[in-house]
């Protein structure tokens, strides 16, 4: 018997995402680009993903957040803000500033979507969810934690076509 806890929306059905749903995308950007990378080889692709997410639904805010150790483009940077994305560089792990960015929002909010499979979101879903807000998580799922996947109002499993390869492979694979 499947569990209480199992996702509503199995990877082989598409969900109609309803118009009017405002929602916050919450992205651990180290979560989800190392995993993208581990696994694919190469770069997550965040216009395709965030057209994916936001599609149909007003984006409220969009934050991305990464360590300041890490650094992040010039070309990135006008990328993200063209989106009318934010950039938070946290001084260690970004956790605690989705945690506390979320929770601050969630009232404004109907769905609540963090990009990234750490367990250590957990009690941010358990408690999003307490205030009446929709969860979704959305991140590759050969990294992501079976506990999020389940807590999650919904779990999007991102694959390939999220990934953008190095430039200087495919200019390879072009003239062999």
């Amino acid at each position: 018997m499947p569990s209480i806890m199992e996702n509503k929306n199995p990877p082989k059905y598409n969900r109609k995402f309803l118009e009017h749903q405002k929602i916050g995308i919450f992205v651990d950007a180290e979560n989800v680009e190392l995993s993208g990378f581990n696994i694919y080889n190469g770069r997550t692709d965040y216009k395709k993903l965030l057209e994916a997410i936001g599609a149909q639904r007003q984006v409220i805010r969009i934050i991305y957040y990464k360590p300041q150790h890490k650094e992040i483009s010039e070309v990135f940077k006008k990328f993200w803000f063209d989106l009318g994305g934010e950039i938070k560089q946290p001084v260690k792990n970004a956790d605690a500033f989705i945690v506390i960015d979320a929770v601050t929002l969630a009232p404004k909010l109907d769905v609540v979507v963090v990009v990234g499979g750490d367990k250590d979101y957990l009690p941010l879903i358990w408690y999003v969810k307490s205030l009446g807000c929709k969860t979704e998580v959305w991140s590759y799922p050969e990294t992501t934690s079976t506990a999020i996947k389940e807590a999650a109002d919904f779990f999007y499993g991102m694959d390939e076509t999220f990934i953008i390869k190095d430039a200087p492979r495919r200019a390879a694979k072009k003239t062999a």
